[in-house]
């Protein structure tokens, strides 16, 4: 991910003063999120956190209740996908194995772990690894992937230094995830949409680490070793014809809090804001994949900044959304949880 400059502090204003926290890459003074260049989409984001702003300066407690939305039933929900947290969005260092293969063996690497779904129900529902202080600690495989690419491609010399590199860099880059590891997971889905944004930009970072040497030990290569390096570039895209349904997303805060009057409004702006999201995730999936690994380091690096926004674009909604409510709704609110059998 591209580095922004710290006048990006200045263009977030009222946003900043309510979502931003100190992170431990906060005090790097590198950047305060992944942007390659500004907000897509934030005209709808602007919005929100105005009135979040607004709402929380005044506080409300609506205690209204639409009487029709009582008689709501599960056959107004949209078809949702199968029930399941995604821990890799609170400890990013479960994901580095998959964004790893990714990079260099993308035929075998799994689903892309920060998409929509993956975000709303790392939101709401809770993992089992919520509680578990070890849960994101993972095996370095930085000797396996070193050796596998010594395998492959067929390496002079002086190239031996760049791959060593390479392999320490990888290394480095685990062992930074891993210390970055949170202690605690937060219950309430605001709190932890916050945790998803700190956790993206302390993974952005860690993966800044990989491009120089790639980039090195790639442009050292001839022609035939680039495309014994490349080799599996055959791999399919994973991107759908359409962004992903937001609509069951909605239906669920719905069904939970039952709102009514003006809530209504502040819960079609939810609904937009993570169509948005969902579009603008969608635009980042790479289709066609690259044909090389440092291109499909970039493209990765794209689309963690497009989940970089969404999480923070879904927190200013709901953080907006939730000042609205009165005290029994927002109990039912926060304990929402999308993991559950019903």
């Amino acid at each position: 991910m591209r580095k922004i400059a710290a006048v990006f502090v200045v263009c977030l204003g009222a946003v900043a003063a309510l979502i931003a926290s100190p992170t431990p890459v906060s005090a790097f003074g590198i950047r305060l999120g992944p942007f390659h260049i500004g907000l897509p989409f934030f005209g709808a984001s602007h919005h929100f956190a105005h009135r979040h702003h607004i709402a929380l300066r005044r506080r409300e407690h609506d205690a209204v209740y639409d009487r029709e939305s009582l008689g709501r039933t599960e056959t107004a929900r949209q078809a949702e996908p199968a029930r399941s947290a995604e821990p890799a969005l609170l400890y990013p260092a479960i994901a580095l194995p998959t964004l790893y293969d990714e990079i260099f063996w993308p035929d075998r690497s799994q689903p892309w772990p920060f998409g929509y779904d993956a975000i709303f129900r790392s939101a709401f529902a809770k993992s089992p690894l919520d509680d578990d202080p070890h849960g994101c600690q993972q095996p370095d495989r930085t000797a396996e992937m070193i050796g596998r690419i010594r395998a492959e491609v067929k390496l002079r010399p002086d190239q031996l230094p760049l791959l060593q590199k390479l392999g320490a860099a990888l290394g480095m880059t685990s062992g930074y995830l891993a210390r970055a590891c949170p202690k605690a997971i937060p219950a309430q889905p605001v709190a932890r949409l916050q945790l998803m944004q700190s956790q993206l930009q302390v993974l952005g970072m860690a993966i800044d680490l990989v491009r120089p040497p790639l980039q090195q030990f790639e442009e050292s290569l001839d022609a035939g070793q680039k495309k014994q390096f490349g080799a599996a570039s055959a791999a399919a895209s994973e991107c759908a014809a359409a962004p992903p349904a937001t609509d069951w997303s909605v239906n669920e805060i719905d069904q939970a809090v039952l709102p009514g009057g003006s809530q209504n409004d502040a819960l079609a702006n939810l609904k937009q804001t993570f169509a948005s999201a969902a579009a603008d995730l969608h635009a980042h999936c790479p289709n066609p994949l690259p044909s090389t690994p440092l291109a499909r380091l970039e493209a990765m690096e794209s689309r963690l900044d497009a989940s970089w926004r969404a999480a923070l674009s879904m927190q200013v909604a709901l953080a907006s959304f939730e000042s609205r409510l009165n005290d029994q709704q927002r109990s039912r609110f926060e304990a929402m949880n999308l993991a559950q059998a019903r």
